[in-house]
């Protein structure tokens, strides 16, 4: 039937009824991001341009002239990558595991990686506290072996390491997706034509799973940009991101206005970073595949 309606093959009433009742399958969705995402986004940008119930900047002059809420921003940003890349670090050599049907343990190893979103993250990360604490179970550990490295709790590398364990199943199932559809034989071909493993990994295996790459970067990025309950317990006020900000600029000290802006300079910022990302990764996949 698709072949049909894409050579014309169907009266053009018919298509347009297909038309139609493709485009009212549509209407819940539309529906549904319009009351819950456009009207509130709509609306919180209104507020953030009206601080005073006229037209101004005030509120986002306020933001990037002040040195402390731009060490807020950068510093979520920075988070936020870091994360990214070291989900895709672990996660990718789990992925090429789980890929591999003839493996042993895979059930096992999928329910290692999926078991953090078994849990709510409140509880995930008083786990972490317990573990990054001053009598930690990693202090602990590091005293033991004569490392007295001090604890991690409310330090950026201890929300880097929580924010970590909470998304690297997102990446992971990326990566998963986009190996499964390899054709081994390409890496068996490679490797009859004299090339070593680490040659078929990166000239092979690697460029096919940059969509995969780019997919999980993307979501865990975005993720970890807008978390706040990890960040707040697990980092507290000495690790300020900007969740945090905006939770306690509208909740505490109610300057909804300012609130606004800056959840709106977060979610321009999150999206300028992921389109450079993945602008990037299409231009070197696009690269590759003219040179090939």
């Amino acid at each position: 039937m698709s072949t049909l309606v894409e050579k014309g093959g169907l009266p053009s009433a018919t298509r347009a009824s297909m038309r139609l009742h493709a485009g009212l399958l549509l209407v819940p969705a539309i529906l549904f991001y319009a009351v819950l995402f456009v009207w509130p986004l709509i609306i919180s940008t209104w507020g953030s341009f009206t601080p005073t119930g006229k037209l101004s900047f005030q509120t986002y002059t306020q933001f990037f002239s002040d040195g402390f809420y731009r060490s807020v921003l950068w510093r979520s940003l920075r988070i936020s990558a870091i994360t990214t890349l070291m989900t895709l670090i672990i996660g990718y050599p789990i992925a090429v595991y789980l890929s591999q049907g003839w493996r042993k343990g895979r059930s096992l190893v999928v329910f290692l990686v999926i078991a953090p979103m078994f849990v709510s993250a409140v509880v995930r990360s008083y786990g972490w506290i317990i573990i990054l604490g001053p009598n930690g179970l990693l202090s602990s550990f590091t005293k033991a072996i004569g490392l007295p490295i001090g604890h991690l709790l409310y330090s950026e590398a201890g929300v880097i390491i929580a924010l970590t364990h909470v998304f690297l199943p997102f990446m992971v199932i990326a990566l998963v997706g986009s190996l499964q559809q390899i054709d081994p034989s390409l890496s068996r071909a490679a490797q009859i034509l004299g090339a070593n493993g680490f040659s078929v990994f990166v000239r092979v295996i690697l460029p096919l799973t940059l969509p995969g790459i780019s997919a999980g970067s993307v979501i865990v990025f975005c993720l970890a940009a807008s978390g706040f309950v990890t960040p707040a317990l697990v980092g507290g006020a000495a690790v300020p991101v900007m969740p945090y900000l905006v939770y306690k600029e509208g909740l505490l000290v109610l300057n909804w206005p300012f609130a606004s802006a800056v959840a709106l300079i977060l979610l321009a910022a999150t999206a300028l970073a992921t389109a450079i990302y993945t602008f990037a990764i299409r231009d070197a996949a696009s690269k590759r595949s003219v040179v090939r």
